[in-house]
This record gives C-alpha cells, sequence and structure tokens, in this order.
C-alpha cells in the first residue's frame, strides 16, 4: 500500500501544562467520556494500529520516541467531507499522572487515492525512563463516531547513570510539536531543563562559543549543536556564570551574545541565526577573507580577558573549519590571558556514502561502512569538508578536543566539562599536559 504521512496539526485549543507531578491536562478532553470509551463493545470501525518505538537518546540530552498512529485510508474515503478527524492521545506514568495532547488530520487534504493508502500520524515526546500506559482515541467530530486502543510501554534507563540523575526534575512525559528550523532544532517550547552542572559550587566563569558559519555542503550541523547549546547554558549551578556567544566565522562576525545566562533569550538567537544563514557574504568579506581564523582568536581572547575575574573553562562546539589557501592561521598568543580549560566539541555530521560502480549502483547511498574494496566510498569532498584547521589556532591554549556524532558522545563530553568546573578552583590548568 503507498504511505501518506501526517503530522501534527493542532486546534485553537491549548494545552494547560502542569507542574510535572500534575502533567500536563489538555482542555480537549473536557465533556469527553475519554476513559468510558475504553469499556464499550460497540465503537466505530476503523482499522488502525498505535505503537511506541524504542527510545532513543537525542542531542538535546532527553529521551526522545513518539506515538505512531497508522490508519487504513479506505476507512476515511467516506469521510472526506466531515472536515478533520480528532485524535486525543493520553499517557500515564506509574504514579498514575496523565500528559494529555490532541491533533487532527485535515480530511479534505487527503490524497485522492487515499482508500489505497495507509495514513501515518505521529506525535514526538520526551520521556524520562518508566513504565507507561498509553490511550489513544480516533473521533469523528461530524457524527460522534469513535475508536479507542490502549498499549503498555517501558522507556528503559540508559547505561549512562549520569544521565539517569540529571533527569531527576524532569516531567515523565513533554510532547514535542512538529516545528520547522530553526524551532525544530531548538525547541523553545520543551521547558524541561537539564541541571548538569548542578552539582559544582565553586565560582566559575563558563564561556561557550557556537560557529555559526553555513556548511558548505549545506547540511544540518545546527540540528545537532543548537540543541547541544541549549543543554550546555543551563548548567544548573548558581556558582557558575555562563556567556554564550554566537560566531560567524566566514563574514566575521559576532551575530549574538548574551552574558549572565539564565535562558537563552531565544527570539533574539533566532533572529541572529536567520542573519548567518541567509546574508550573503559582501566584497568587504570577501577582500579579507584570508582572516576569518584570526577573527576567531580575537574573539576568544576578548571573551579569556573578560573571565580573569573567576576560574574560567570555554566551550568551543563547531563543525570541522577548513580555510582558503593564504588564510592566516597563526594560533592565539597566551600574552595576557587568564588561564582557562578549553573544550573543543567538533561535530561530525553522519556520512552518506555512494557506492562505487564496481557496486553496480552509481545512485545508491549507504550509511556502512566501506573502502578501496568496493565497498561504500567517501567522495573526496566529503573528505575536505571533514578536513578542520580552525583547531589549531588554539593549541596554545592546549584544549581538550572531543569529535562527536552522537548523542552519546555529547553526554560524554557534558561529564567532563562539569568535572572541569569543579576542579578550576583548584588551581589553573597545566597547559602543556591538559590536552589528551
Amino acid at each position: 500500500m503507498v504511505r501518506i504521512s501526517v503530522f501534527l496539526s493542532l486546534a485553537a485549543t491549548l494545552v494547560a501544562p502542569l507542574s510535572a507531578q500534575r502533567g500536563t491536562l489538555d482542555p480537549a478532553f473536557e465533556g469527553i467520556p475519554f476513559d468510558q470509551w475504553f469499556s464499550e463493545q460497540d465503537q466505530a470501525h476503523f482499522r488502525w494500529t498505535v505503537k511506541v518505538p524504542h527510545a532513543e537518546l537525542s542531542f538535546h540530552q532527553r529521551l526522545a520516541s513518539s506515538i505512531d498512529i497508522k490508519l487504513d485510508g479506505q476507512d476515511l474515503e467516506s469521510r472526506r467531507s466531515h472536515g478533520k478527524l480528532g485524535l486525543l492521545i493520553q499517557i500515564k506514568d506509574v504514579e498514575g499522572t496523565r500528559y494529555q495532547e490532541h491533533g487532527s488530520i485535515e480530511l479534505s487534504k487527503l490524497d485522492p487515492d487515499v482508500k489505497a493508502a495507509n495514513i501515518d500520524y505521529s506525535q514526538r515526546a520526551f520521556f524520562v525512563p518508566g513504565d507507561y500506559q498509553l490511550a489513544v482515541a480516533i473521533v469523528d467530530p461530524a457524527t460522534g463516531e469513535h475508536s479507542a486502543s490502549q498499549l503498555q510501554f517501558k522507556v528503559p534507563a540508559p547505561a549512562h547513570g549520569w544521565l539517569t540523575d540529571a533527569w531527576r526534575d524532569l516531567p515523565a512525559v513533554e510532547y514535542i510539536g512538529n516545528d520547522v528550523s530553526p524551532e525544530s532544532w531548538y525547541l523553545p517550547n520543551i521547558r524541561g531543563r537539564l541541571p548538569w552542572a548542578a552539582a559544582v559550587h565553586s565560582p566559575a566563569r563558563l564561556n561557550v562559543i557556537l560557529n555559526v558559519a553555513p556548511s558548505r555542503r549545506g547540511s544540518s550541523d545546527l540540528g545537532a549543536l543548537l540543541p547541544s547549546l541549549k543543554v550546555i547554558s543551563h548548567s544548573g549551578s548558581s556558582a557558575v556564570s555562563e556567556h554564550v556567544a554566537l560566531l560567524d566565522i566566514s563574514r566575521r562576525r559576532s551575530v549574538f551574545d548574551q552574558d549572565e545566562v539564565h535562558e537563552l533569550d531565544w527570539p533574539r538567537l533566532k533572529a541572529s541565526l536567520g542573519e548567518a544563514n541567509t546574508a550573503s557574504i559582501d566584497l568587504h568579506s570577501l577582500a579579507d577573507r584570508h582572516e576569518d581564523a584570526q577573527f576567531f582568536v580575537s574573539q576568544v581572547r576578548r571573551l579569556l580577558r573578560a573571565s580573569a575575574d573567576k576560574p574560567c573553562v570555554l566551550v568551543v562546539l563547531t563543525k570541522p573549519v577548513s580555510f582558503d589557501s593564504g588564510e592566516d592561521r597563526e594560533p592565539i598568543s597566551l600574552e595576557a590571558l587568564p588561564p582557562c580549560h578549553v573544550f573543543y566539541l567538533r561535530y561530525h555530521a553522519p556520512q552518506v556514502r555512494s557506492f562505487g560502480p564496481q557496486m553496480g549502483g552509481m545512485g545508491r547511498r549507504s550509511r556502512m561502512g566501506g573502502g578501496p574494496g568496493g565497498g561504500p566510498m567517501m567522495s573526496n569532498q566529503t573528505q575536505q569538508e571533514n578536513f578542520d584547521q580552525l583547531e589549531s589556532t588554539l593549541k596554545p591554549l592546549s584544549p581538550k578536543v572531543i569529535d562527536v556524532e552522537t548523542p552519546q558522545q555529547v553526554t560524554k563530553a557534558l561529564t567532563e566539562i562539569e568535572k572541569s568546573l569543579e576542579v578550576t578552583a583548584e588551581g589553573p590548568p597545566d597547559r602543556d599536559t591538559s590536552r589528551r
């Protein structure tokens, strides 16, 4: 059968978020005998299934899964004139706390051949580990017909116990809206925060630099880097003062600065992302294109010199950066700089590798490994994009370089940054040995 995907479409009614202990109650459920429907025998005939895939760690450092509903299009063909098909979703945790959400499918906008298709509806959510009960109801508001189903599912705890501790005060369930980028990367409506450095009680300064220069290959590096920035910028420690800077290195611009960060200024940050990703490179930038590296160095020096009053940690979030021939890549000078622990998190987007001609599939693609023996080959362009020359400009600071491709690797980096914040008050870093 043909598969048609339908994503979340919220009605005007808003979900009412309550405390983590009380869950989230959706006013769309008011006046509906939702619980009663599950004991009825004469439900409307809808052929549909519901499942919850295995939860996976996201770059938000939260376990994410989805409620996936599949409907037989043949059952919807006769309902085209009914307007919308409503969906009510309720999840209960082990304490019986309810987390509700609703959505709808626009029946008039379905494909003409819907009767020969499956309709897929997906509602994403963040979870903490635990046992849950899912209850889903489909309702045709025009006729009052409805069908309900429920199931039990479990979200296992991750292998990394550090995350479980950090999730202690988060709500058990948070529904994720169907936003487009950059909201879909940052998720501004998700209010749960990870106090990943709450155990740090000694005063420290945490500087975070995010390189937002557009990627040459047009990949969504920010889909990983922006959530990581959101997590890092909320340490959960009152002893840690944080500064966040977004740099467009290719245009030599500081597009966003926020000091004493308690909550990132998302409207202003979003505007800066638009400026970085849509602005064309002007003639002045082209004329000075060999100064990109020194612009980055100057911004690092600016932040470190402003951190002289407290023990310092600097985190750089970036994709690999290569420069044009003739670039001035002189490393940073330590003159007049305070000691600072530096972490250089270099994100590599998962590579899509194409099969060579000996595999008989020039147009096919795979994420499997391979090499000269006839397996998938990495293009010269991809190899060049993974070549990083930015790191060397920080060599005198002896940065801890961490290559990340997965959320789990970001988790490991966070644990190391937390340890560094805990020991900054004990003395300055040894710049000759701190790089590992």
